[in-house]
């Protein structure tokens, strides 16, 4: 979540300083926002799975492959849009933009492995 966290600043600091070649051209500045967007809430979406696996009494091992599948969802995500801003392929945002449904897929096991995986009290 820093990490995604940090790049907001910097694309803040890009917009404040007018800087070329990252915000004038709209595509690169869209994949960017939407890379640094979605790894800082998917970042915040992996601290309440962290909370929710300890409430819920999801079992040690279950736990720990979800919050590795949380982790790894939220950079993939975060990745693919800002990578697919940086490195375009001619005619739209290139292989990067493979990473996007795979960290989402990614997450979403997380979360079902938290739902399902839960100790009943």
């Amino acid at each position: 979540m820093a990490v995604f966290l940090a790049m907001g600043l910097w694309l803040e600091a890009m917009f404040g300083l007018r800087a070329q070649g990252w915000i004038d051209v709209p595509f690169r500045r869209e994949f960017l926002r939407l890379g640094h967007a979605h790894g800082a809430i998917l970042g915040l979406a992996n601290v309440a799975l962290a909370f929710s696996l300890q409430r819920l009494g999801t079992p040690c091992r279950w736990a720990r492959r979800a919050r590795a599948a949380g982790l790894f969802g939220a950079g993939l995500v975060g990745l693919g849009f800002c990578a697919g801003g940086l490195w375009p392929a001619p005619a739209g945002p290139g292989n990067w933009v493979y990473a996007v449904p795979v960290g989402a897929i990614s997450t979403l096991a997380a979360l079902l492995i938290a739902v399902v995986t839960r100790t009943d009290d």
